[in-house]
């Protein structure tokens, strides 16, 4: 069964130019949300979009769904554990071929060339501590994977061979851990990759920094005006975007907290955008092609088109993650009952 949603949002502000009075623009922006059919009733937390026709998610339980047909049809795939393992991130590479990362114990990464019919251990922490936050990669074989500290320093696992092996980055070439501070694996999106390659990882607790990396190698930390301050407070979500980095949280303890976000322009200043999101907001991320951000979370999804100063609600549905397809209108989003939807965004732009 599917359900849609038909939203019309008109966005008015101001365009200022030297020596002339503001412009008005409107935007006549439409927002068709499709609940498609989903084969799993598990948390669904990782994604991975790479067109519109083409997606993966994972969750709880084992669970790894895949659409090819732009969600027509989603069918769960064999699991390396169907029932123990939470995979909270996927990174795919073809209809095929994909990485899964479970993150508590056994804290394990998966890699399968067959649409999970087969599924090799590329990495195992035998650390009951261990805990994988999120995967990232750059290109095909350059990526990393951050987790929580343990044994005393971030844990973050680099491979240059498509994931085939990986190595954890030893402490001295890291941010020394803050008393309390971790990253986030409610959406499997705290790590950042810009137009040049960079990494930025979002941390929270105590205090919100941003780790940077060039390489994945070595790695620095900026200190951020994101409000901070426990365990479950921070930056679980960050996206870049024309030239910009966001990033959204909050506290999960608290769904309707409103929260303001960060932004910067080179991942080491930041600041705080002009308004708050609606709530806590566990992900976000652009549409290059119509130029606004999505931020989701516990109450619902917010919508920017001005680079994150402002933020409108468009629904009040509870997502766990979301990502649009590349150079889409269109975005996968997946809830903590196992609820795909398919969001696509509309935007009319007028001169008045």
């Amino acid at each position: 069964m599917r359900v849609f949603f038909l939203l019309s949002l008109i966005v008015v502000f101001a365009s200022c130019q030297q020596h002339s009075t503001a412009e008005k623009v409107s935007q006549e922006i439409e927002i068709l949300i499709n609940k498609q059919v989903s084969p799993t009733h598990s948390s669904l937390r990782g994604i991975s979009v790479l067109s519109e026709e083409l997606a993966w998610l994972s969750g709880a339980k084992g669970s790894i769904i895949r659409t090819k047909d732009a969600g027509a049809h989603w069918e769960l795939l064999p699991s390396p554990d169907q029932d123990s393992l939470d995979f909270r991130d996927v990174e795919a590479f073809s209809s095929d071929e994909a990485i899964v990362i479970s993150a508590g114990f056994p804290s394990r990464i998966y890699k399968t060339y067959d649409a999970g019919a087969h599924w090799k251990l590329v990495h195992e922490n035998y650390d009951s501590a261990a805990f994988m936050n999120s995967i990232a990669f750059k290109n095909k074989q350059e990526g990393i994977v951050f987790g929580d500290v343990l044994g005393g320093s971030h844990l973050i696992l680099i491979t240059k061979n498509g994931g085939e092996t990986w190595e954890r980055i030893p402490a001295e070439k890291l941010p020394k851990p803050l008393e309390i501070e971790n990253g986030f694996a409610a959406s499997g999106s705290c790590i950042a990759i810009d137009d040049n390659g960079n990494y930025f990882i979002a941390l929270g607790g105590e205090e919100v920094r941003v780790f940077h990396s060039k390489d994945g190698d070595l790695w620095t930390a900026s200190k951020t005006p994101m409000y901070a301050g426990d365990a479950s407070i921070g930056a679980y979500s960050i996206a870049f975007g024309k030239g910009q980095l966001i990033a959204v949280g909050g506290d999960y303890l608290e769904p309707d907290s409103t929260r303001i976000p960060i932004s910067s322009t080179d991942g080491m200043n930041w600041k705080k955008t002009l308004e708050p999101v609606n709530g806590f907001r566990s992900v976000i991320d652009f549409s290059e092609k119509e130029n606004c951000w999505l931020a989701g979370g516990t109450n619902g999804i917010d919508l920017s088109t001005d680079s994150g100063e402002t933020w409108n609600s468009i629904t009040s549905e509870n997502v766990n993650t979301l990502q649009f397809a590349p150079n889409s209108s269109k975005a996968y989003a997946g809830t903590k009952d196992g609820n795909v939807f398919l969001i696509e965004i509309m935007n009319n732009q007028k001169q008045d």
